[in-house]
């Protein structure tokens, strides 16, 4: 008969998401040090994707406690203005949008700005005119 394995405490991982899955960046035993560890990396950067979840060792895996169930205790979404339970993670301070304008809609300046057409007009008098020497040159002389 096996031996019992011996029980293992209950930790708490913080983890970013990565491309379509999710990093592991910190786990710890204490729920306070998660969250405030969790609080200070939204904070750092309050554009990505985090969770913080509860790992419960798994005793009926096979792997020798390689195995673990995980409950979600809190995700911070920063397209959803904040953290989806607690509500104590201020999102990124997004740009204000002029009111009353439509976000396709294309804005006037306020000042016109002059094309510089002299430098556009001389560019291409002197490629046509440089042009013409080459084709002058090459081809003239057959």
């Amino acid at each position: 008969m096996p031996s019992p394995r011996p029980t293992q405490p209950t930790r708490f991982a913080i983890q970013k998401a990565r491309g379509k899955g999710w990093k592991t960046l910190e786990v710890g035993e204490e729920l306070a040090h998660a969250k405030a560890r969790f609080d200070r990396m939204v904070g750092v950067n309050p554009r990505a994707y985090f969770r913080l979840i509860q790992l419960d060792y798994n005793a009926d895996s096979g792997y020798e406690g390689m195995e673990f169930n995980w409950t979600l205790i809190e995700l911070y979404d920063p397209t959803q203005g904040g953290p989806t339970q607690g509500g104590r993670v201020r999102p990124a301070p997004k740009s204000a949008a002029a009111p009353g304008r439509k976000p396709g809609s294309k804005r006037k300046a306020v000042e016109p700005v002059a094309l510089p057409l002299r430098i556009y007009l001389a560019v291409i008098l002197i490629g046509t005119l440089a042009g013409g020497l080459a084709y002058l040159h090459f081809a003239g002389g057959r």
